[in-house]
């Protein structure tokens, strides 16, 4: 971005020489209502750098909140240089939400929130369609009643478990259904504590600890929280634990659950997935089997095959 770039003659390739400029890039959001956005539609931007995007509605299923839109990016030579530019324009929309405070949520499937394009290739015949399942009436009047009358009102952390769960499915892209439907599972987690000899050797290495004077105090409180905190499982041994004894047929059970947490881990900490060919809808069907079984032991349910 350092380059200096005569604008003029960058927009005077991307408009009449295509095939110098071939790669675009998309972005798909959703916005509460379009008066976020200046009430701007159907306008083109010029950009500093010569490219220009474009701002569109775009289709969106009927029971969707909010107003999609587009941010279409055009003008690169290169494959790279488009996802890259891509990139940048998914920080200036997030930085626009935030210092106007406005909410925006990002649509996409893949592991990047822009699609790169290539302008010169057709993309053909599409069509547009939606559907949602109907059940019959009486299944649902017949599990919310059920669910009702139970005899003992569940606490609240399965009750916030749920929620978690049940709203993941509305989540805009595949990964952030992921990280939800995973996140639903810490608050099932009670970490049990590790017994009498770990707690002596927590206790030998926090007196040992103290004798080291050079550590800074702030250093020495946040080790010493940390040792603490191995008194108690992980949160990972304990669910592993909380699935073995509630669902102990599920024998592939606690290894999907480690793979998935691994696979958070990957994501909360660098953003993308070592294993970049990883189908988060496939890793979520797993890891939603497994939570549904375990809400439906708690409740004293069975799990319908639908």
């Amino acid at each position: 971005m350092s380059k200096q770039i005569d604008p003029l003659d960058e927009r005077s390739k991307i408009v009449s020489r295509r095939e110098k400029r071939r790669y675009g890039t998309k972005l798909v959001f959703q916005v509460l209502s379009k008066g976020f956005l200046g009430n701007l539609e159907h306008v083109t931007i010029l950009l500093d750098d010569g490219a220009y995007v474009t701002l569109s509605p775009e289709r969106q299923a009927s029971w969707e909140g909010g107003q999609r839109f587009s941010l279409t990016l055009e003008g690169f030579p290169t494959a790279s240089q488009a996802e890259e530019h891509g990139r940048r324009l998914v920080q200036g929309l997030l930085w626009t939400s935030i210092s106007l405070n406005f909410g925006v949520r990002l649509n996409y499937q893949s592991h990047e929130p822009t699609i790169v394009y290539d302008r010169l290739v057709s993309r053909g015949l599409s069509m547009w369609a939606e559907s949602t399942p109907s059940f019959p009436p009486d299944w649902v009047i017949d599990r919310l009643q059920s669910a009702y009358m139970l005899p003992k009102l569940v606490d609240r952390t399965l009750l916030l478990s749920m929620e978690i769960f049940c709203s993941s499915h509305l989540e805009a892209s595949d990964r952030a259904i992921f990280l939800s439907t995973v996140s639903a599972l810490e608050p099932l987690v009670k970490a049990s504590p590790l017994g009498s000899a770990v707690d002596a050797f927590i206790d030998d290495c926090l007196d040992q600890i103290k004798k080291h004077k050079k550590i800074q105090p702030e250093y020495l409180q946040s080790i010493q929280g940390r040792l603490n905190d191995l008194r108690k499982e992980s949160i990972g041994q304990a669910l592993k634990r909380l699935i073995r004894e509630n669902l102990p047929d599920e024998v592939l059970a606690p290894k999907i659950i480690d793979n998935a947490y691994d696979l958070r881990s990957q994501l909360i900490h660098s953003g993308m997935p070592d294993d970049l060919d990883v189908d988060f809808s496939a890793e979520t069907r797993k890891v939603s089997s497994i939570v549904r079984k375990l809400y439906a032991k708690e409740l004293g349910f069975t799990i319908d095959k639908i």
